[in-house]
């Protein structure tokens, strides 16, 4: 296991704080023995000291760390996940443990928190890549499990031999165009209510943008920066929604239909409904 000793602590307080210090000395022994015992492996009693440390000390980072560990070896998840749960109220940024505790999750079923406490680990921490596998992963369990779900609960269609053609996802009034990000998120317009949903790979549908400017979309494409682009029929023109939701005009153009993105060439193509043509646009 690896330590985070604390050897000891200085304490400079002053008379009126000697309980304190008495309490704070106490925790720091017990912390220490604790450590000495799991060294001669007392691996039960050393887990009971960490624990009768951090009940004196509350905000004892370095003795729930170690306690941590100890339980994720012995694989006590649902103790281990409690205690990792303390570790990142006292230090949200502690990425290891947020790895460790979408471990545990992901071990013990509990997908949807798995990903949460994933997805909060950035770029730059050691951890992102590990943690990004492992997000496919449950991802896609994920997407198996609502693929089951929906089986059950929604309108299957199926061919004559009662092969499995398709299953029905979600309920959008007049649906148009749609299109899949990299992450397996789906956007479907919506020509009757002029809304983008999106459909997450979790099967949750949200609308993505309700902007005043779409009026009748239809044809919709989305680039490898997730910003989608809409054929905007009744408009004359073509808006591009940013990851975030907001919505501009990218181009004008008179009954724009279908919207390609091609992303070897970053650029899209437009059909033009009403002059029968078709357009390319640079990125």
């Amino acid at each position: 296991m690896k330590n985070k000793l604390l050897i000891s602590f200085l304490i400079f307080l002053s008379l009126g704080s000697f309980v304190f210090a008495n309490e704070l000395q106490d925790a720091t022994d017990l912390y220490n023995e604790a450590i000495d015992l799991y060294k001669q492996d007392e691996i039960e009693r050393s887990v009971e000291l960490f624990n009768r440390a951090v009940e004196i000390k509350p905000d004892f980072y370095e003795a729930y760390y170690n306690l941590s560990q100890i339980l994720m070896s012995l694989d006590r998840d649902e103790e281990a996940y409690k205690v990792l749960e303390k570790l990142i109220k006292l230090k949200p940024d502690d990425y290891e443990s947020l790895y460790n505790i979408g471990k545990i999750q992901h071990k013990r079923g509990y997908l949807l928190s798995a990903h949460e406490y994933l997805t909060k680990i950035p770029k730059n921490a050691p951890q992102y890549q590990s943690a990004k596998l492992l997000i496919s992963k449950i991802e896609k369990r994920q997407s198996e499990l609502d693929l089951e779900a929906k089986i059950k609960e929604h309108r299957v269609l199926v061919d004559s031999l009662g092969k499995v053609k398709g299953v029905e996802l979600a309920d959008i009034l007049a649906p148009s165009g749609v299109v899949t990000d990299e992450k397996g998120n789906i956007y479907v317009a919506s020509f009757a209510e002029n809304t983008i949903y999106r459909i997450s790979v979790f099967g949750q549908k949200k609308p993505f943008s309700k902007s005043p400017l779409l009026k009748g979309p239809v044809g919709v494409a989305i680039d490898k920066n997730d910003n989608v682009y809409v054929a905007n029929y009744s408009a004359n023109n073509i808006i591009r929604i940013t990851p975030s939701g907001q919505a501009s005009i990218f181009a004008d153009i008179e009954k724009p239909y279908c919207v390609f993105y091609d992303s070897e060439h970053n650029r899209i193509y437009v059909t033009e409904q009403s002059t029968n043509k078709l357009y390319k646009f640079d990125i």
